[in-house]
């Protein structure tokens, strides 16, 4: 026995041997690879041990980075108009069947150009994972367009007809899978999601950067030295990698510090003061490379912010004199991973009586999922009075799209529909639809994704993923939504108590123009000047 359980152990001291070898050896040449982003000093931790450097190398190979070669490869791009945001310009891959030698990848396109008519270029680049990102990505755009000075170029990594995409894909349905079994099977499996999603530590960075690495083909096309504001580390990160320009503007999502989030080589903005804190005593510094900047909203949701909150004031304040008078505008956003289905059912199927009697107009984003316009039209509660369904707001704004009544409607009292359910095939509108509809609606009942930080008072439903609570505590901090509301029957009872006494969604609105008037949603409007702004990278 003994002879067996000593050759046991040199048999596995042999095999650890060859291993720890072998960790040393790939993680050296993967640390290479994202050697210039300096991650041990950003992050003041130093090299990692043999175990981090092995978590490095697995992650490799789990994500299905290890199959891609870090190239000089340059995809192709050309841009076409927006067909959704006058004045954007939409990026896609260049596919050409003929080209002059002298003219390879620009025969017959629309070429980006760092200067057009007199315009700079300024890129607004995110990647298509859920609506978050390109929620982030658009509220840019809207503040770059608005100032009539740039050309602006929205890049989706995802869009890019190329390779690389697939690795941001097959990384997107994992994340989807981990988000759906957490929200649907709940216990260890919400656990083990809420610690992944809450403890990006410098391992994780590093393996983030070896991603974003791999990803440097599909932003060589883009203008030479143009600004890049990008609404996720990826972008960021492999801007800098790919040599397009040293100009990178990062937009920190979320509300807790934590290291792939950031990118060690661009201006890193965060949306509030714990984030802001919280990677400072990471660092024990203060530098140009983080700045606190504040949210990220679309310019429309901003500079209307006060006008629209005394709206609703007026009708909650009309609503507490005579408590049938208007039923209380809920709209209720489906997430883009649609990861909430089981916790969404149960809140709008015990709404029903309440929506039937007057007293909830539900508003419904189903989004771009024919899963989500499935599961609520199968409410029977709710298929069987749904007064509007809207495929297209193209042009309307919140007033006529909460006015318009199904023609088959002849019934309904109401000055809004008692259920209207918006449900798209193009993506943009799926994500937009919930910016225009935020105006002209009493309450938003949404996770706590980035819609916590919008300007309209907030009913917050249980996250997915435990990074998402710190924003549920942000909107709740500033006095504009509620805690965090983990069943939905607690949820229900919440907007029960709105339509009773909308005494607290009164005080919302009175916060939310507070916060407006000193600048909490100016974060994309900051990131704008930041970025056309020289001066601000000289000191990062």
């Amino acid at each position: 026995m003994l002879p067996f359980l000593a050759l046991s152990a040199v048999v596995l001291a042999v095999i650890l041997g060859y291993a720890s070898v072998y960790v040393r050896e790939e993680y050296g040449r993967l640390a290479s690879i994202i050697a210039s982003l300096d991650i041990d000093g950003f992050t003041g931790e130093g090299p990692p041990s043999l175990s981090r450097q092995a978590q490095v190398v697995l992650t490799d190979l789990v994500t299905g980075a290890s199959a891609f070669e870090v190239t000089n490869i340059t995809r192709d791009l050309e841009w076409m108009p927006s067909a959704s945001m006058e004045g954007l310009r939409v990026t896609k891959a260049y596919k050409s069947e003929s080209s002059s030698e002298g003219e390879k990848g620009f025969f017959n396109k629309n070429k980006l150009m760092s200067k057009v008519n007199g315009k700079k270029a300024i890129i607004v680049g995110t990647i298509r994972m859920g609506f978050g990102h390109h929620r982030i990505a658009y509220a840019a755009c809207s503040w770059a367009l608005a100032t009539k000075k740039y050309e602006v170029y929205f890049h989706d990594l995802l869009a890019v007809d190329a390779p690389e995409a697939n690795l941001i894909g097959d990384s997107h349905k994992m994340y989807r899978k981990s988000s759906k079994m957490a929200t649907e099977l709940g216990g260890p499996f919400e656990w083990i999601h809420g610690f992944m999603t809450r403890n990006g530590d410098s391992t994780s960075l590093r393996s983030t950067a070896l991603i974003a690495a791999r990803l440097t083909p599909l932003l060589r096309g883009l203008p030479k030295n143009a600004p890049v504001i990008a609404s996720h580390s990826l972008v960021a990160i492999s801007a800098t990698l790919s040599g397009v320009t040293d100009k990178v503007v990062n937009l920190v999502i979320d509300n807790h510090p934590q290291w792939f989030v950031v990118a060690p080589t661009a201006v890193n903005l965060v949306q509030g003061p714990r984030n802001y804190l919280g990677f400072i005593a990471k660092t024990g510094r203060v530098d140009g490379n983080l700045r606190l900047a504040g949210h990220w909203i679309p310019q429309e949701l901003v500079t209307s912010a006060e006008a629209d909150a005394n709206l609703r004031e007026a009708r909650l304040m009309a609503k507490a004199k005579n408590a049938t008078a208007h039923p209380l505008r809920l709209l209720v956003p489906i997430g883009g991973a649609g990861a909430q289905r089981k916790f969404i059912t149960g809140f709008l199927k015990n709404l029903a009586d309440d929506v039937k009697r007057g007293e909830v107009a539900l508003i419904i984003n189903a989004g771009d999922h024919d899963k989500n316009i499935h599961f609520v039209k199968t409410v029977d509660d709710l298929r069987t009075f749904a007064d509007n369904l809207l495929l297209d707001i193209d042009g309307l704004s919140p007033a006529e799209v909460l006015k318009k009544k199904h023609k088959n409607d002849k019934k309904a009292p109401f000055t809004v529909p008692r259920v209207t359910v918006c449900a798209f095939d193009d993506y943009f509108a799926a994500v937009s639809a919930t910016d225009i509809l935020a105006r002209g609606v009493d309450l938003m009942a949404a996770k706590p994704s980035e819609l916590a930080f919008y300007p309209v008072p907030k009913l917050m439903i249980r996250r997915v993923g435990d990074h998402e609570a710190y924003s549920a505590n942000r909107a709740n901090e500033l006095g504009e939504g509620t805690a965090e509301v983990r069943n939905f029957m607690e949820a229900v009872s919440h907007v029960r108590i709105f339509t009773k006494h909308p005494e607290p969604l009164i005080f919302m609105n009175a916060a939310l123009k507070r916060n407006a008037l000193m600048g909490v949603y100016d974060g994309a409007k900051n990131a704008v000047a930041i970025a056309t702004t020289p001066a601000h990278f000289s000191s990062s």
